[in-house]
């Protein structure tokens, strides 16, 4: 399932998902040679979804490499294909013919083909994971550079008269009652025009019917506007959701809302006005056997070893993650932290001024608006992480990004995470500050009490006085069963010693509104042998994770989730989940 619902009931969906025939273009000749109209003989094969670098003899690769699958169709229809992400660059034939290009590597695109004709089809996509300059990610990053087709490809058949997107916005009015404003697009494939009527419900009541018209190969918008009541809110404690379905003709299209507000006062963060304090992680969606291509079941694991830590808010590093992750946190009721993969500790600040960077970086930035647009439990659009926030080209972009977040979606809090705390020109522009700052590991002992005793009054010197702040990154590594009489580095003890003594410091600081434990699990790092970067990374990995890879806990889980819990037991699980 990509979703934990099914948001088409009328319409035909099938993935295309299973081996595709799969090849490296290590030489880049596969454009020059026509590989989109004459694949090479004899092909390798590949899964899809998959990260290519997971699979034997393919660790190292980071490049061009090509995929190929054949659809058969009984009969000409409207074809819609839905790519819901591929790594990189990504070029997508059919037949031979060029439906278009993407970069990015976690948003969703797609392609409509209208009258496709019955036989036997070949579909053709060249990817590129190459990192470079002016990539997000930059070539230097903190995550392993997977490729691939990382998440399912969907063929939808249209009916001549589609739904294209569907969008609800609401502004609360009481405790219960709001006013929404529901979006439909629509689109005709036909040759000639129509008249369709179009239902809306909610829960599976209607709440809307009419007539529309389009002419052939027309497209409209279609507004309603009504005031709802006996609405309850949606809360960590009880997260209510409602299903919305539009139907038109013979197509449908469903998705799920909450109801609540966000919004930020005297330092504080507030749900549906009231003050939250924030107990979390960072998580990566990476996993060694799979890289970014997660399984769905393993997605449940890592919530239930969250939530009985004591979590109540997730920050999605660095990157937008699975639809099916947020559908399920929506559900638990978890609050979460998205953003797009800027990651910026090795970026210098000459590059966030390249007009392609910026470009891709917007571009990214409205998908993973345009995505994910719909769940309550998202409080925060985060801009860029570790960027050198104490230049200009940053404060000219973090301008740039505020902006369009904010004309994009004024429901939530625009955030960004600094490395730079006590230097960072930045602070005035965002709703919401995260600190990323690793007293006891990167620095030695530098003191967190010095570090924000100097960023609280920078905070008052850029109009930041009253700004929520959050730590958003802080911790050390430690190897899993490697533990002692003393806290040596790398040392189970280690990585628990300055996790307990950040989160109680933490915790006494009123000027605090929550706090990002670096990391959920460890992650694979990029560390190549033909790379400079990262030597420091034992096993190859970035070992901050609370849990090994593998999800086994180490004694810092024990410890935040101490702390967490206010269980003075770290060793008691707890009741059984259900």
């Amino acid at each position: 399932m990509i979703r934990t619902f099914q948001q088409h009931r009328l319409r035909e969906c099938h993935l295309l998902d299973g081996l595709w025939d799969f090849v490296f273009d290590k030489d880049n000749i596969g454009l020059s040679e026509g590989w989109h109209t004459s694949f090479p003989a004899a092909p390798d094969q590949m899964p899809v979804p998959a990260c290519w670098n997971n699979e034997l003899g393919k660790f190292e690769y980071e490049g061009v490499a090509w995929y190929r699958t054949r659809v058969t169709l009984e009969e000409s229809r409207h074809l819609h294909l839905l790519f819901h992400a591929v790594l990189g660059h990504a070029d997508v034939y059919w037949d031979g013919n060029h439906l278009g290009y993407h970069f990015g590597g976690y948003t969703p695109f797609n392609f409509t083909i209208p009258n496709a004709t019955a036989g036997i089809h070949e579909l053709i996509v060249r990817t590129d994971s190459t990192l470079e300059l002016n990539t997000i990610p930059y070539h230097i990053v903190d995550w392993f550079h997977y490729g691939g087709i990382i998440r399912p490809v969907e063929m939808q058949l249209l009916p001549d008269v589609s739904i294209e997107n569907m969008r609800i916005t609401y502004e609360m009015t009481g405790d219960s009652s709001a006013d929404i404003r529901m979006n439909l697009s629509l689109r005709s494939l036909s040759d000639s025009s129509a008249e369709v009527p179009v239902s809306l419900y909610r829960n599976g009541e209607l709440f809307h019917t009419g007539n529309v018209r389009l002419k052939a190969g027309e497209r409209l918008e279609l507004n309603i506007e009504q005031s709802w009541t006996e609405l309850v809110r949606w809360e960590p404690e009880n997260p209510e959701l409602y299903m919305i379905r539009a139907v038109a003709g013979r197509d449908d299209r469903a998705d799920r809302i909450g109801f609540r507000t966000v919004e930020k006062r005297n330092k504080k963060i507030l749900l549906n006005g009231k003050e939250l304090y924030l107990q979390g992680v960072n998580r990566h969606e990476e996993h060694p056997e799979w890289g970014f291509a997660f399984p769905n079941k393993l997605m449940t694991k890592d919530l239930d070893i969250i939530l009985q830590m004591g979590c109540n808010t997730v920050r999605g590093s660095h990157y937008p993650q699975s639809e099916y992750w947020l559908d399920l946190l929506d559900e638990r009721g978890v609050l979460f932290w998205g953003e797009i993969p800027i990651w910026g500790a090795a970026f210098p600040a000459e590059h966030t001024d390249d007009p392609v960077f910026i470009q891709r970086a917007m571009t990214m930035m409205s998908e993973m608006i345009e995505r994910d647009f719909h769940h309550p439990s998202i409080l925060f659009w985060s801009v860029h992480n570790e960027i050198d926030t104490r230049s200009k080209q940053a404060y000219d972009l973090s301008v740039k990004m505020t902006e369009l977040v904010r004309q994009k979606d004024s429901s939530r809090l625009v955030a960004y995470a600094t490395m730079h705390p006590m230097t960072d020109i930045c602070l005035g522009l965002f709703d919401v500050i995260g600190i990323n700052y690793y007293d006891g590991w990167y620095f030695g002992h530098t003191k967190f009490e010095e570090m924000l005793s100097t960023f609280h009054e920078r905070c008052k010197a850029y109009g930041a006085e009253e700004t929520p702040v959050l730590m958003t990154e802080f911790g050390g590594a430690g190897i899993h069963g490697d533990t002692g009489w003393e806290p040596r580095l790398f040392s189970e003890d280690y990585q628990a010693e300055i996790l307990s003594k950040a989160l109680k410091l933490f915790r006494s600081d009123t000027k605090l509104s929550g706090t990002y434990v670096w990391q959920f699990a460890d992650t694979r790092a990029q560390l190549e042998s033909f790379r400079p970067h990262f030597r420091d990374r034992a096993r190859s990995f970035n070992n901050k994770g609370l849990v090994t890879e593998y999800r086994k806990p180490k004694l810092a889980y024990r410890v935040v989730k101490g702390i967490y819990t206010g269980c003075t037991d770290p060793y008691r699980w707890g009741t059984t989940l259900q």
